[in-house]
């Protein structure tokens, strides 16, 4: 069974895959937006909205030592990469993904079988 913050922090995983795994998220990002973006510079805004959900992750919860050096290698690793591709943009944050999920006791297989 699962605690709050493993239930919260799934919930924001599930999204951030459900999204990256969206075939039309040009036209999905129009809508919302207004703004026509493409589907590389949505990753990289994902990337950034992942580094601030990693912060966010250090302010509000107590994290245990384990947790917080998983994380602070995530966003380590998300602020350090400068991609050029939209596959090594989708696999850094699929990595992170399974990072993060391992970091708090989640299965990263059962994350990525959202729909």
């Amino acid at each position: 069974m699962l605690n709050e913050k493993q239930e919260l922090i799934k919930e924001k995983l599930e999204d951030i895959y459900r999204v990256i795994k969206a075939e039309n998220i040009e036209d999905i990002a129009k809508q919302i937006t207004g703004k026509a973006l493409g589907r590389k510079q949505f990753l990289d805004n994902l990337v950034t909205y992942m580094i601030g959900n990693c912060y966010q992750l250090i302010e509000r919860y107590q994290l245990n030592s384990s947790e917080m050096f998983n994380v602070s290698f995530v966003l380590e690793s998300l602020a350090g990469e400068e991609l050029d591709t939209i596959e090594d943009t989708e696999f850094l944050i699929e990595w992170s993904i399974s990072k993060l999920a391992y970091a708090f006791g989640l299965d990263p297989i059962e994350i990525k079988e959202v729909k």
